[in-house]
């Protein structure tokens, strides 16, 4: 018994017709997002290049941006000085960036700051922490809470200081 190929192809003619009038598609309204993320990257990385120097760059491990602002996990900073900025949490929203969560920055001169909550306002440039905090440098400390640093008049502020400076003579 032979088939030919016309009957092969009569068939799925007949099956393909029977389809399109046999079957009537509902209409559906969308259904809208209640989401509010707008992208996410994962292993993001940002670097700024100058001819002059170094430039600026940041890692993270995700990047999320939402209608009204943008969330960064575990990310290290390094700008064009080599200081480190490490966090685990970063938000920026109406010009202002919120840290929280194992805060370090290390800065070229050797100074190392920890704390767990940090606020930058970007308008004014002050820096505040509510939260303890601790710096050490050439093997002093100092502790103190509700530190708030001006970057326009360079006055520091701080809350409760305990400090255990250590003085190294450069003459022996």
């Amino acid at each position: 018994m032979v088939l030919r190929i016309e009957y092969i192809i009569a068939l799925v003619l007949m099956i393909l017709l029977f389809s399109i009038v046999g079957i009537n598609p509902a209409s559906q309204s969308a259904i809208t997002s209640t989401g509010d993320k707008e992208i996410l990257f994962q292993n993001f990385s940002l670097s700024e290049y100058k001819e002059d120097s170094l430039g600026k760059k940041i890692l993270a491990k995700e990047a999320i941006k939402y209608k009204t602002h943008f969330d960064l996990k575990n990310i290290h900073l390094k700008n064009e000085f080599g200081d480190v900025l490490l966090a685990d949490n970063v938000s920026y929203r109406n010009n202002t960036v919120y840290m929280d969560s194992n805060i370090t920055l290390k800065s070229k001169d050797g100074l190392v700051f920890y704390t767990d909550n940090i606020y930058y306002k970007l308008k004014d440039k002050v820096v505040k922490s509510t939260t303890n905090f601790s710096l050490d440098f050439n093997g002093s400390r100092i502790e103190g809470n509700n530190l708030e640093y001006s970057m326009k008049s360079k006055d520091v502020a701080a809350d409760n200081i305990h400090a255990s400076i250590i003085f190294e003579s450069t003459l022996k």
